[in-house]
C-alpha cells in the first residue's frame, strides 16, 4: 500500500507538471514550512505533521510538495483553501475534509484500474488517475 501510495503520488507531481506552459513557484507557506522542519524532511510526515491521516509514511518534504504541487495546482488553490494557517492540523474547513475523501476515491479507482491491465487502449505502463484528472485546475469541476 505504501508503494502505492508513493507511485501515485509521483503520478500525480507527474501530470500536473506535464500540464503547466512553466514551473509553478513554491507556495511561501510551503518554503516556510520546509524551513521549519530542516533536519525532518525525510522522516514520515505522519511523525513531523498533526493529523496527517492517509500518507502518514510519505516524507515530510514531499509530503509537502505533493500539498503544494499537486492538490493546490490541481484544483487551482492556495494553502488556505483547505487549511487554517493558525492551526493547520484543523479539520474545520470542508474542502479539507473533501480532499481526504476523494484520494480515498482515486484510491479505489486506480485499485480497480490496477485490475484491468488487459484493457489497455492505448497501452500505457501505469494507469492511474489523480486530482487533476476531473478538476483541471478549479476547485469545482466542470460537469
Amino acid at each position: 500500500m505504501r508503494l502505492r501510495t508513493i507511485a501515485a503520488a509521483g503520478f500525480l507531481l507527474f501530470a500536473i507538471a506535464t500540464i503547466a506552459d512553466e514551473p509553478k513557484k513554491e507556495a511561501p507557506e510551503v518554503t516556510q514550512m520546509l524551513k521549519e522542519i530542516a533536519g525532518k524532511e525525510n522522516k514520515p510526515a505522519g511523525e513531523v505533521f498533526q493529523n496527517v491521516q492517509l500518507m502518514k509514511d510519505v516524507p515530510a518534504a514531499r509530503f509537502l510538495r505533493i500539498m503544494d504541487q499537486g492538490y493546490a495546482r490541481a484544483l487551482g488553490v492556495d494553502c488556505e483553501h483547505c487549511h487554517s494557517p493558525e492551526m493547520w492540523e484543523a479539520d474545520d474547513k470542508r474542502p479539507k475534509r473533501a480532499a481526504r475523501e476523494m484520494q480515498l476515491m482515486h484510491r479505489m479507482v486506480n485499485q480497480e484500474l490496477q485490475k484491468m491491465q488487459h484493457i489497455q487502449t492505448p497501452p500505457t505502463a501505469n494507469r492511474a488517475i489523480s486530482c487533476i484528472a476531473c478538476h483541471r485546475g478549479a476547485a469545482i469541476p466542470a460537469p
